[in-house]
This record gives structure tokens, C-alpha cells and sequence, in this order.
């Protein structure tokens, strides 16, 4: 009877060596509800160490508490606002490097009636601020719109400078992602990925990283996540977004949502790369995604007592273990979910 055993365990070593996967895919994962005196509105990632969770009027911090997750009053959470001529639901990127420190969205329109975000208001321009003060726009022509509500400030060259990364979306044709960034003192569009094809079609950014570590950073996007998403990995290489993998299943956004980060981005099987952690197509499972460079394998997906409609923030260990993720969920709730 220990025949059929011996013939999966072999088959389970050849595909975690396959995929160059760890265990982590095989083991349990913990789901655990997280008391709150009123229910989550807000999850915010305060870069890589610290979640913060509003509960009606109160803003708590995540904390180890003796090993185990628990929640600390914080101070109110201040964010930075577009200045005068923004988006006034907008908000403002900032980076801390030479080059490119600020980006927000301007010149607000109605000529795209989607309002998938909550509103038919979208942005008609985007303007940055280099480190000395200078201030760049870009201003699209009336066949698009800034389907977005803040720009990502992020260096994908490696050169020590950001560039700006943008959800445009097209009239007679859907989104696509507009790379921008500063060449020869003028804010130029650098790459995009094709339009989807269709109107009142789009698309989320889900992270960035070096996915498959071959030292370039690549760019995770949910097209249509409301309509059956497929999680797509671009890399960004000469200034060009190449399409390197795909997989059907997923979303990162419901319908009139202002959150724009049901993902997170962390290293899950300790092999050294960003994995990415997204929701299913009914956000009712965590996946928990890595790509080796051929392929998007699945390393975990975990159940979860209904669907995630809050920003999901992720918490690192002192020790070498796998990110623990913080989820809202549409009854209000606060779970998270741990490597045992």
C-alpha cells in the first residue's frame, strides 16, 4: 500500500525541482480572523515593513506580539496630496533618488464614460517634479485618459532614476500601461503595452520586481480583472514592454473600487525572486504565484471566508520565512494568512 505513496512523493520532488519551486507550495498555509472594534475600511502599505488597518475612526499598526499577529493603536495616516490643479480623489507618488521625486495626475475630464473607479472623472494629464524643483507634464490627446488615481514612481533601469508608470486608457480601445520618464529634459512616453482591443475595457497593475532574476524588472498587470482577469508579466528592457508569461484566473479590482492594490509582491519560496500573491477571479483565494522564467506556476492557493475588497498589505519576519498578507474582506472583516 506504500507503492502509490513512494510514486507521489517522487512525482512532487520532480515538479518542485521542475519549477524550481520549495516546498513552500506542498504545506499549509494559516488563515487566522484578527478582531477589530469596527469593521476594516483601509489597508495601507507603508513600505516594506509596516501595514497599517483603519477600523472605523481608528488607525492600528500590524505587530509580532509574542510570535502572534496582533494590532497596535497608530496615529492618524497622512498622505501626500496632488498639489493645486490635481486630482482631488487623486493621490501623489514620491521617490527618493535623483531624477524624478513626484508624479500625480492633472487636467481632469469627462471624455470616458467607464467610471470603473467610482466616478466618470478621469485624468487628461500627468506632471512630475525632478529633485531640483522642475516641474514636466505630458498631456494626452482627447482620444485617452488616465484611467488611474496615482502614478508609480519606480526605477526600471536600473539607472538609479524612476520612471513613471501609468494606466492609460483608450476611447475606442481600452487600457493599456504608459512607461514614461525623463530623456533630454522633457517628460517622453518610453513604452506600453497594446491597448486590449475594446472600449470600456482595463487593466491594473498587480507589482513590480525582477520576477524570474535575470536582472531586470519586470511589470505584473490583471487584464480585465472584472470579466475573468489573466495575470500578465512584462519585462522592461530598451526602453521596450515585452510579454514573457500569462495565466488566466485572476483579479486585482471589483467594479467602482478606489483600491488599486489587491496584490502584493514578496519572496515566497526563498529562492531569492519576488513572487506575487493575487486574488482569484472571485477573490475568494489568495494565489500565490511564481515565475521562473518560462512559466507562471501556482505555489499555493489558500480559501478565505469571502471575498478581498481592501489594498492587501504584507508583513516580513525577523526570520527566513514566507511574507505574512493582511486582507479586508466585504463583510468588514481582518484576516491574514501565514506560512505554518
Amino acid at each position: 500500500m506504500r507503492f502509490p505513496y513512494i510514486l507521489s512523493s517522487i512525482f512532487l520532488s520532480w515538479l518542485i525541482s521542475f519549477f524550481n519551486l520549495s516546498p513552500v507550495g506542498a504545506m499549509e498555509w494559516k488563515l487566522q480572523t484578527i478582531k477589530t472594534a469596527q469593521p476594516v475600511e483601509k489597508i495601507v502599505q507603508v513600505g516594506k515593513k509596516t501595514v497599517l488597518i483603519k477600523a472605523g475612526t481608528q488607525w492600528y499598526r500590524a505587530d509580532w506580539c509574542q510570535a502572534e499577529l496582533c494590532l497596535r493603536p497608530a496615529k492618524t495616516l497622512r498622505t501626500p496630496n496632488p498639489p493645486k490643479g490635481g486630482m482631488t480623489d487623486g493621490g501623489m507618488a514620491v521617490h527618493k533618488s535623483p531624477g524624478l521625486v513626484s508624479a500625480w495626475y492633472s487636467d481632469a475630464t469627462r471624455r470616458y464614460s467607464h467610471g470603473i473607479l467610482g466616478d466618470k472623472i478621469e485624468g487628461g494629464s500627468l506632471i512630475a517634479k525632478d529633485h531640483k524643483g522642475k516641474s514636466y507634464s505630458y498631456r494626452l490627446a482627447e482620444s485617452s485618459v488616465f484611467e488611474d488615481l496615482t502614478p508609480r514612481l519606480i526605477d526600471l533601469d536600473g539607472d538609479g532614476q524612476a520612471e513613471i508608470i501609468t494606466i492609460r486608457s483608450f476611447l475606442n480601445s481600452g487600457g493599456s500601461v504608459n512607461v514614461f520618464g525623463l530623456r533630454k529634459g522633457k517628460l517622453k512616453l518610453l513604452a506600453t503595452t497594446p491597448p486590449i482591443g475594446q472600449t470600456y475595457r482595463w487593466l491594473n497593475i498587480a507589482g513590480t520586481g525582477d520576477f524570474n532574476g535575470d536582472g531586470l524588472t519586470d511589470l505584473a498587470i490583471v487584464v480585465t480583472p472584472h470579466i475573468g482577469g489573466t495575470l500578465e508579466i512584462w519585462s522592461f528592457s530598451d526602453e521596450k514592454l515585452i510579454k514573457v508569461a500569462s495565466k488566466f484566473g485572476f483579479s486585482n479590482h471589483f467594479i467602482g473600487s478606489r483600491n488599486l492594490n489587491l496584490s502584493a509582491v514578496g519572496d515566497v519560496n526563498g529562492d531569492g525572486t519576488p513572487d506575487l500573491a493575487v486574488p482569484d477571479a472571485s477573490r475568494h483565494n489568495l494565489r500565490i504565484m511564481s515565475f521562473n522564467g518560462q512559466v507562471l506556476a501556482e505555489l499555493a492557493s489558500i480559501g478565505l471566508p469571502g471575498a478581498v475588497v481592501e489594498d492587501i498589505g504584507m508583513l516580513l519576519h525577523s526570520a527566513n520565512l514566507p511574507p505574512t498578507y493582511l486582507l479586508g474582506l466585504a463583510d468588514g472583516s481582518l484576516v491574514s494568512v501565514s506560512y505554518r
